[in-house]
């Protein structure tokens, strides 16, 4: 059964709510006990502000007193209020709850249920189906995952200066007649590595938009590039009437 509280003494004044307390306890009640005054009467509690401090309904009713003992009852209405409080929880959130299933008591929800299947970063991509690249570095270095524009693939690209010795596309500066076949042009290139600092490369120059000039050329050992290789076409070329091909 509840007990009283009966702990310290209590100030009450006739005609005042309010109840001071000396070595009080009234944070332990709540609002809706019964308190029973120094004259015997039976009041409501309404406020308890702090534990030396209470409010009473009605106010205070006989003698002013000082120093007096006194008593506070608790309710049997926790249980009720206890009661109101889980049901609207349960009218909150029980469809939801329901809605689980039993993903409510697995300890580890299967990807079947909405789940991932694991209890780790690795066991989860595991039951997700998903390979190394879902932990693979966005990046040009080796073991990276290639984003749009690497290595001059899907995206604009800026010229690339001579000796850097990138694999891949990009494109050459008009301004450096070593990266060009036709100075003064610059033009899209394919850069290609077969070991060490040996490269092939490939450059159409946008000299003209008729006739490009088409060139290939091989880096040596130390990476120092070889000549120009131009390739002719029936562009940049004409038949004699002797069969042989002369330069336009």
């Amino acid at each position: 059964m509840s007990s009283w509280f009966a702990e310290g003494t209590v100030t009450v004044t006739n005609g005042n709510a309010v109840v001071t307390g000396v070595g009080t306890k009234f944070s332990n009640c709540r609002s809706g006990d019964m308190f029973v005054g120094p004259d015997n009467g039976i009041y409501q509690v309404i406020n308890p502000s702090s534990d030396t401090s209470v409010s009473i309904s009605p106010a205070y009713r006989g003698a002013t007193s000082a120093g007096a003992a006194y008593g506070i009852v608790p309710v049997n209405g926790y249980p009720k209020a206890l009661a109101d409080a889980v049901n609207l929880m349960v009218q909150q959130w029980g469809a939801t709850l329901a809605g689980l299933g039993t993903v409510s008591t697995e300890n580890v929800v299967p990807v079947a249920k909405g789940g991932t299947g694991g209890t780790t970063q690795a066991a989860a991509r595991s039951g997700l189906g998903l390979g190394t690249a879902a932990v693979a570095t966005l990046g040009t270095a080796t073991g990276n995952a290639m984003p749009v524009g690497a290595f001059g693939l899907g995206a604009q690209s800026a010229p690339v200066s001579p000796g850097t010795f990138l694999v891949g596309f990009s494109v050459t500066s008009g301004g450096d007649a070593s990266q060009t076949p036709s100075t003064g042009s610059g033009g899209s290139r394919i850069t290609m590595n077969t070991g060490g600092l040996l490269f092939n490369e490939i450059v159409i120059a946008a000299n003209s938009a008729t006739s490009p000039t088409l060139g290939y050329r091989q880096f040596n050992s130390n990476g120092v590039p070889g000549p120009w290789n131009v390739v002719y076409t029936n562009q940049n070329t004409t038949r004699a009437q002797d069969g042989t091909l002369k330069a336009i």
